[in-house]
């Protein structure tokens, strides 16, 4: 009888979900519960799409369960991202209930993330309790990072007692693709270096030298770095300080504002990049507006995409000359994957890159990880 690997990717309103089996990790099956926790929840597995009231995470992973009968008896392992596992978890983990417990106090640090994912291991526990559960942490990746990238300008006691320092995300696509484009390009992954940008509703970008990660944009939290769908990236510290004594915000409110209602949102009402391509003057494939777009929408999607662009070349640059030499500039995620005009808008005025773009796979990767722990 086959044996199959569950490989759960959770967001904050999503759950991608995909099957492997476990002998050669070909795909099974794949899909995506959207819009937890909002109205017109739906799954879709392959073509086949399905409203239902979704509230919460564990229910949505019941529903996956409830659609998976035939494979359920053979899941061996279920494999989890999970975003933030700071300096005390680096590798693919089994996790039991009490290293659960461990886990849960990352949750300030990857509001949402780390939640969720951590609601799904829960599920899973429940409701597939014959599996055995893996984390694999997207903080892993940058366990190589050196002490003068990841330790920032203040009291170093901040760093030795409350472990305040830089950790990186997205580092399972990242690895990910560095291994791919090694494949493309024919050397060893040790001998490269390159950087990676991966775009999509969050950003980050990462410096790989000779195969390890070296920097990366994200820091203590998936916050700082690039502009993203919602969270603002980075800002000037003092302006959380600005909120909150001038302004009267609470604390919530501010980390409200900064991880949800910021970055495309924030400044144009819109996190649908397409929108704004189209009204910023360009065409996109099969997209058209709704309505007409006025000439003050039109300035502020323009305002929007440069702001966009500029904060991504400001670290490509950077990290071209932390690396020197570059042997490829890797695009990958939602945005990075489908949108030429984005990645033409980004390489203009740059030096010449040999220019790559991959598909990012992270539960394949994830389900690679944790099938070598067991």
């Amino acid at each position: 009888m086959n044996k199959y690997i569950l490989v759960l990717n959770a967001g904050s309103a999503t759950l991608k979900f995909k099957i492997f089996n476990f002998a050669d990790l070909k795909l099974v099956k794949e899909g995506i519960i959207e819009r937890i926790g909002l109205m017109n929840s739906f799954i879709k597995i392959g073509d086949k799409k399905e409203i239902y009231e979704v509230e919460t995470h564990e229910q949505a992973f019941r529903l996956l369960v409830s659609k998976i009968e035939d494979l359920k008896s053979s899941i061996v392992l279920v494999g989890h991202r999970v975003v933030h596992g700071g300096e005390e978890f680096t590798k693919p983990t089994l996790i039991s209930k009490k290293l659960l417990k461990k886990l849960e106090t990352y949750n300030k640090l990857a509001p949402l993330h780390n939640p969720v994912g951590i609601a799904c291991i829960k599920a899973s526990q429940k409701y597939l309790p014959k599996a055995a559960d893996v984390a694999v942490f997207d903080t892993g990746f940058y366990q190589t990072l050196p002490k003068h990238a990841y330790i920032y300008a203040i009291p170093l006691e901040f760093y030795q007692r409350y472990k305040i320092r830089r950790y990186g995300f997205h580092g399972i696509s990242h690895q990910y693709v560095a291994e791919q484009a090694a494949e493309k390009l024919k050397k060893p992954l040790n001998k490269l270096n390159l950087i990676t940008c991966h775009l999509g509703s969050g950003c980050s970008i990462t410096a790989i030298k000779k195969g390890q990660a070296i920097d990366t944009s994200m820091g203590f939290t998936p916050l700082e770095g690039l502009v993203m769908s919602t969270r603002s990236g980075s800002i000037d510290p003092a302006i959380p300080l600005y909120l909150i004594r001038r302004l009267k915000m609470s604390e919530d409110e501010v980390n409200d504002l900064l991880n949800k209602r910021s970055g495309l949102f924030g400044l144009s009402g819109n996190m649908d990049m397409r929108e704004i391509l189209v009204k910023a003057g360009y065409a996109v494939k099969g997209f058209k507006l709704s309505k007409k777009a006025s000439k003050k929408d039109k300035e502020i999607a323009r305002l929007t995409l440069n702001i966009f662009i500029y904060n991504i070349k400001k670290y490509i640059g950077a990290y071209s000359a932390v690396l020197g030499k570059i042997d490829a500039l890797i695009f990958t995620a939602g945005i990075g994957e489908r949108s030429k005009i984005i990645r033409n808008l980004i390489l203009q005025d740059l030096p010449k890159f040999k220019v790559l773009v991959i598909e990012t796979n992270e539960e394949k990767l994830i389900a690679e990880k944790a099938r070598n722990l067991l």
